[in-house]
Protein backbone atom coordinates (compact mmCIF):
# COMPACT_ATOMS: atom_id res chain seq x y z
CA UNK A 1 0.00 0.00 0.00
CA UNK A 2 1.05 3.30 -1.02
CA UNK A 3 1.45 6.50 1.75
CA UNK A 4 -0.16 9.70 0.98
CA UNK A 5 -0.63 13.10 2.60
CA UNK A 6 -2.85 16.04 1.44
CA UNK A 7 -1.91 18.78 0.05
CA UNK A 8 -4.00 21.99 -0.52
CA UNK A 9 -4.93 24.96 -3.10
CA UNK A 10 -5.48 28.13 -1.21
CA UNK A 11 -3.32 30.89 0.40
CA UNK A 12 -3.32 29.64 4.11
CA UNK A 13 0.38 27.87 5.04
CA UNK A 14 -1.64 26.63 8.08
CA UNK A 15 -3.05 24.04 5.90
CA UNK A 16 0.22 23.16 5.07
CA UNK A 17 1.27 22.47 8.70
CA UNK A 18 -1.26 20.25 9.06
CA UNK A 19 0.17 17.74 6.63
CA UNK A 20 4.05 18.66 8.61
CA UNK A 21 2.21 17.16 11.80
CA UNK A 22 0.60 14.16 10.46
CA UNK A 23 3.89 13.34 8.13
CA UNK A 24 5.74 13.21 11.56
CA UNK A 25 3.60 10.15 12.49
CA UNK A 26 3.51 8.26 8.83
CA UNK A 27 6.00 6.34 7.02
CA UNK A 28 7.77 7.94 4.12
CA UNK A 29 5.45 9.53 1.98
CA UNK A 30 4.68 8.37 -1.31
CA UNK A 31 2.44 10.65 -2.89
CA UNK A 32 0.61 13.91 -2.19
CA UNK A 33 -3.25 14.21 -2.74
CA UNK A 34 -5.14 17.56 -3.58
CA UNK A 35 -7.53 18.24 -0.93
CA UNK A 36 -10.46 18.88 -3.23
CA UNK A 37 -9.59 16.55 -5.71
CA UNK A 38 -8.95 13.16 -3.90
CA UNK A 39 -12.00 11.73 -6.28
CA UNK A 40 -10.40 11.72 -9.01
CA UNK A 41 -7.39 10.13 -7.94
CA UNK A 42 -6.66 6.52 -9.94
CA UNK A 43 -3.29 5.19 -8.71
CA UNK A 44 -2.35 1.99 -6.81
CA UNK A 45 -4.45 1.90 -3.43
CA UNK A 46 -3.23 4.31 -0.87
CA UNK A 47 -3.74 5.38 2.84
CA UNK A 48 -4.46 8.82 3.95
CA UNK A 49 -4.91 10.57 6.77
CA UNK A 50 -7.75 12.28 5.59
CA UNK A 51 -7.61 15.44 8.26
CA UNK A 52 -8.18 19.47 8.06
CA UNK A 53 -11.01 21.45 6.37
CA UNK A 54 -13.23 19.94 3.88
CA UNK A 55 -14.82 20.85 1.91
CA UNK A 56 -14.47 23.61 -1.19
CA UNK A 57 -15.32 21.67 -4.38
CA UNK A 58 -18.40 19.70 -3.50
CA UNK A 59 -18.64 17.61 -6.58
CA UNK A 60 -15.27 15.54 -5.52
CA UNK A 61 -16.46 13.99 -3.22
CA UNK A 62 -16.43 11.33 -2.10
CA UNK A 63 -12.63 10.38 -2.84
CA UNK A 64 -11.50 7.74 -5.03
CA UNK A 65 -12.28 4.02 -3.99
CA UNK A 66 -8.39 3.60 -4.20
CA UNK A 67 -7.91 6.23 -0.97
CA UNK A 68 -7.89 4.07 2.35
CA UNK A 69 -8.86 7.13 4.66
CA UNK A 70 -8.35 7.19 8.34
CA UNK A 71 -10.01 9.90 9.19
CA UNK A 72 -8.54 11.91 11.89
CA UNK A 73 -8.59 15.38 12.83
CA UNK A 74 -11.81 16.10 10.31
CA UNK A 75 -13.53 19.29 10.37
CA UNK A 76 -16.42 19.86 8.08
CA UNK A 77 -17.30 23.65 7.30
CA UNK A 78 -21.25 24.59 7.55
CA UNK A 79 -21.54 24.70 3.20
CA UNK A 80 -20.30 20.78 3.16
CA UNK A 81 -22.61 19.61 5.44
CA UNK A 82 -25.47 18.53 3.17
CA UNK A 83 -22.70 16.90 0.61
CA UNK A 84 -21.36 14.90 3.18
CA UNK A 85 -24.93 14.02 4.51
CA UNK A 86 -25.76 12.78 1.16
CA UNK A 87 -22.45 10.34 1.48
CA UNK A 88 -23.46 8.55 4.87
CA UNK A 89 -22.42 5.12 3.59
CA UNK A 90 -19.01 6.50 2.85
CA UNK A 91 -18.52 7.78 6.41
CA UNK A 92 -20.07 4.53 7.36
CA UNK A 93 -17.06 2.21 5.86
CA UNK A 94 -14.35 4.22 7.20
CA UNK A 95 -16.01 4.89 10.67
CA UNK A 96 -15.30 5.63 13.53
CA UNK A 97 -14.25 9.81 11.70
CA UNK A 98 -11.78 11.34 14.08
CA UNK A 99 -13.22 15.03 14.53
CA UNK A 100 -10.60 17.90 15.13
CA UNK A 101 -13.88 19.65 16.95
CA UNK A 102 -17.12 18.88 19.05
CA UNK A 103 -19.43 20.46 16.37
CA UNK A 104 -17.84 17.78 13.67
CA UNK A 105 -18.65 14.86 16.24
CA UNK A 106 -22.04 16.41 16.60
CA UNK A 107 -22.97 16.46 12.87
CA UNK A 108 -21.18 13.15 12.16
CA UNK A 109 -23.03 11.24 14.82
CA UNK A 110 -26.39 13.24 13.98
CA UNK A 111 -26.27 10.99 10.87
CA UNK A 112 -25.80 7.84 12.45
CA UNK A 113 -21.92 7.53 11.98
CA UNK A 114 -19.49 6.52 15.15
CA UNK A 115 -17.17 9.74 16.03
CA UNK A 116 -14.97 11.37 18.36
CA UNK A 117 -13.22 14.01 19.01
CA UNK A 118 -9.51 13.42 18.27
CA UNK A 119 -8.64 16.99 17.97
CA UNK A 120 -5.87 17.61 15.58
CA UNK A 121 -2.34 16.20 14.95
CA UNK A 122 -1.03 20.07 14.95
CA UNK A 123 -1.22 19.18 19.10
CA UNK A 124 1.96 16.93 18.48
CA UNK A 125 4.51 19.14 18.04
CA UNK A 126 7.79 18.73 20.16
CA UNK A 127 9.96 21.92 21.26
CA UNK A 128 13.15 21.92 19.88
CA UNK A 129 15.82 20.47 21.48
CA UNK A 130 17.89 24.03 20.73
CA UNK A 131 15.08 26.30 22.16
CA UNK A 132 16.38 29.26 22.84
CA UNK A 133 13.23 32.01 22.84
CA UNK A 134 14.61 35.71 21.66
CA UNK A 135 11.23 36.78 19.79
CA UNK A 136 7.64 37.62 20.25
CA UNK A 137 5.99 36.60 16.92
CA UNK A 138 2.79 38.45 16.27
CA UNK A 139 1.16 36.27 13.53
CA UNK A 140 -1.58 38.03 11.69
CA UNK A 141 -2.06 40.78 14.52
CA UNK A 142 -1.27 43.99 14.59
CA UNK A 143 1.69 45.51 17.99
CA UNK A 144 -1.55 47.51 19.46
CA UNK A 145 -3.43 44.48 20.92
CA UNK A 146 -0.40 44.62 23.07
CA UNK A 147 0.07 47.15 26.01
CA UNK A 148 3.91 48.53 26.57
CA UNK A 149 4.90 46.30 29.81
CA UNK A 150 4.37 43.24 27.39
CA UNK A 151 7.48 44.19 25.36
CA UNK A 152 9.98 42.64 27.30
CA UNK A 153 13.22 44.08 27.42
CA UNK A 154 15.65 42.21 25.04
CA UNK A 155 12.73 40.74 22.89
CA UNK A 156 12.73 41.47 19.06
CA UNK A 157 9.16 42.12 17.92
CA UNK A 158 8.68 39.80 14.61
CA UNK A 159 5.51 39.93 12.29
CA UNK A 160 4.68 36.84 10.45
CA UNK A 161 1.84 36.19 8.05
CA UNK A 162 0.23 32.35 7.15
CA UNK A 163 -0.58 33.87 3.68
CA UNK A 164 1.00 32.43 1.02
CA UNK A 165 1.70 33.19 -2.60
CA UNK A 166 0.87 30.47 -5.41
CA UNK A 167 4.27 28.31 -5.14
CA UNK A 168 4.53 24.62 -5.62
CA UNK A 169 2.92 22.26 -3.16
CA UNK A 170 6.98 21.15 -1.96
CA UNK A 171 8.04 24.67 -1.13
CA UNK A 172 4.75 25.17 0.86
CA UNK A 173 5.46 22.08 3.18
CA UNK A 174 9.12 23.36 3.13
CA UNK A 175 8.14 26.54 4.16
CA UNK A 176 5.51 24.92 6.76
CA UNK A 177 8.56 22.63 8.46
CA UNK A 178 10.73 25.97 8.97
CA UNK A 179 8.02 28.43 10.32
CA UNK A 180 6.90 25.53 12.91
CA UNK A 181 10.59 25.49 13.83
CA UNK A 182 10.90 28.99 14.25
CA UNK A 183 8.16 29.25 16.59
CA UNK A 184 9.54 26.55 18.58
CA UNK A 185 13.29 27.53 18.75
CA UNK A 186 12.89 31.75 19.17
CA UNK A 187 9.44 32.36 20.22
CA UNK A 188 9.27 33.78 23.91
CA UNK A 189 5.50 34.82 23.05
CA UNK A 190 3.53 33.97 20.13
CA UNK A 191 -0.04 36.27 19.38
CA UNK A 192 -2.44 34.85 16.48
CA UNK A 193 -5.62 34.60 15.07
CA UNK A 194 -4.71 31.54 13.32
CA UNK A 195 -5.78 28.16 15.08
CA UNK A 196 -2.62 26.24 13.43
CA UNK A 197 0.00 28.69 14.33
CA UNK A 198 -1.88 28.97 17.91
CA UNK A 199 -1.82 24.29 18.19
CA UNK A 200 1.40 23.85 17.15
CA UNK A 201 2.94 26.79 19.42
CA UNK A 202 0.87 25.45 22.52
CA UNK A 203 1.84 21.79 21.78
CA UNK A 204 5.82 22.88 21.72
CA UNK A 205 5.07 24.69 25.38
CA UNK A 206 5.33 28.69 24.16
CA UNK A 207 3.19 31.16 25.46
CA UNK A 208 0.27 31.73 23.37
CA UNK A 209 -2.64 34.79 22.85
CA UNK A 210 -5.39 33.30 20.83
CA UNK A 211 -7.21 36.35 18.99
CA UNK A 212 -9.81 35.03 16.57
CA UNK A 213 -12.87 33.97 14.85
CA UNK A 214 -15.56 32.13 17.12
CA UNK A 215 -16.89 29.39 15.45
CA UNK A 216 -16.98 25.89 15.72
CA UNK A 217 -14.37 25.88 13.45
CA UNK A 218 -11.99 27.16 15.88
CA UNK A 219 -13.56 25.68 19.41
CA UNK A 220 -10.62 23.21 19.47
CA UNK A 221 -8.89 26.52 20.91
CA UNK A 222 -11.31 26.07 23.69
CA UNK A 223 -10.65 22.54 24.28
CA UNK A 224 -7.06 22.13 24.48
CA UNK A 225 -7.48 25.39 27.55
CA UNK A 226 -6.49 27.81 25.39
CA UNK A 227 -7.89 31.49 26.18
CA UNK A 228 -9.47 33.71 23.43
CA UNK A 229 -9.04 36.96 23.84
CA UNK A 230 -11.40 38.68 21.93
CA UNK A 231 -13.05 38.13 18.85
CA UNK A 232 -12.44 38.51 15.15
CA UNK A 233 -14.49 38.60 11.92
CA UNK A 234 -13.58 37.95 8.67
CA UNK A 235 -13.45 41.17 7.23
CA UNK A 236 -13.21 43.48 10.41
CA UNK A 237 -10.10 44.29 12.81
CA UNK A 238 -10.51 42.23 15.72
CA UNK A 239 -12.40 43.74 18.93
CA UNK A 240 -9.61 42.94 21.92
CA UNK A 241 -8.40 45.07 25.12
CA UNK A 242 -4.40 45.61 25.24
CA UNK A 243 -3.05 42.25 26.58
CA UNK A 244 -0.88 43.34 29.88
CA UNK A 245 -0.40 39.97 31.16
CA UNK A 246 2.42 37.80 30.29
CA UNK A 247 0.53 34.67 29.22
CA UNK A 248 1.39 30.89 31.29
CA UNK A 249 2.06 28.02 29.01
CA UNK A 250 -0.28 26.06 28.46
CA UNK A 251 0.70 22.20 29.80
CA UNK A 252 -1.11 19.92 27.37
CA UNK A 253 1.21 16.80 27.80
CA UNK A 254 -0.89 14.01 28.51
CA UNK A 255 -3.49 15.36 25.60
CA UNK A 256 -0.43 14.96 23.37
CA UNK A 257 0.56 11.73 23.68
CA UNK A 258 -2.89 10.80 23.59
CA UNK A 259 -3.57 11.82 19.91
CA UNK A 260 -0.09 11.02 19.24
CA UNK A 261 -1.06 7.37 20.37
CA UNK A 262 -4.55 7.53 18.72
CA UNK A 263 -3.22 8.10 15.55
CA UNK A 264 0.03 6.14 15.27
CA UNK A 265 -2.44 2.60 16.24
CA UNK A 266 -5.09 3.87 13.71
CA UNK A 267 -2.15 4.02 11.13
CA UNK A 268 -0.70 1.13 12.42
CA UNK A 269 -3.65 -0.79 12.51
CA UNK A 270 -4.88 0.34 8.74
CA UNK A 271 -1.26 -0.87 7.32
CA UNK A 272 -2.07 -4.70 8.80
CA UNK A 273 -5.02 -4.95 7.22
CA UNK A 274 -3.70 -4.34 4.10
Amino acid sequence: MKIAALKWEGNNIGDDIQSVAVMQHLPPVDVFLNRDHLKNYDGPETLLVTNGWFLSKMENWPPSPSIKPIFFGFHVQKHAKPTIARHVDYLKKHEPIGCRDQGTVDFIRSLGVNAYLSLCSTLTFDAPADRAPDSIYMVEVEDRYLSPKMFRKGLTVKHVSHRFIDVSAETRLQYAREVVQTYGRKAALVVTSRIHCAMPCVAMGIPTVFIGPKSYRTEIVEEIGLTRNGRQHWFRRPFVAKMDEWPAPIDIAATKNRIKSDLKARIAAALAAS
